[in-house]
């Protein structure tokens, strides 16, 4: 949506609209890249598919130590061969699970849940 400013006549976008833009190319981009994401996983579910992972031979490479660890945000990355996931959490939105959109739907498919083609924050 565009707006004429008073004194110039040029036209200027609201603040929404830059928002839907912005949320359209991160969506692009994440298609463009292959990634994919599994949202909304309740938090019980999401600390046993991270356990399970673990077990099966996955390593985690970073933890997210801020003082708010597992408190308001969580974040670990894990590492298995040359497949890569990324987990995050918040006291919000509860668990989700990001990464190459194959091996994403694997996990997905082994936990019976959905994954999308969209970044978790769009």
């Amino acid at each position: 949506m565009t707006d004429q400013t008073p004194d110039s006549g040029t036209a200027r976008e609201e603040p929404d609209g830059i928002a839907r833009r912005l949320r359209r190319v991160a969506r692009w981009q994440f298609r463009l890249r292959g990634l994919a994401t599994i949202k909304d996983i309740p938090t019980d579910r999401f600390n046993s598919i991270m356990a399970g992972l673990l077990q099966a031979g996955w390593r985690k490479t970073y933890e997210y130590q801020g003082h708010d660890a597992w408190i308001d945000y969580g974040c670990v990355r894990m590492r298995k061969g040359r497949w890569r996931l990324k987990f995050e959490w918040d006291n919000w939105m509860e668990g989700s699970i990001e990464g190459k959109r194959k091996i994403v739907e694997r996990v997905a498919a082994d936990e019976g849940l959905t994954a999308i083609d969209e970044w978790r924050w769009s």
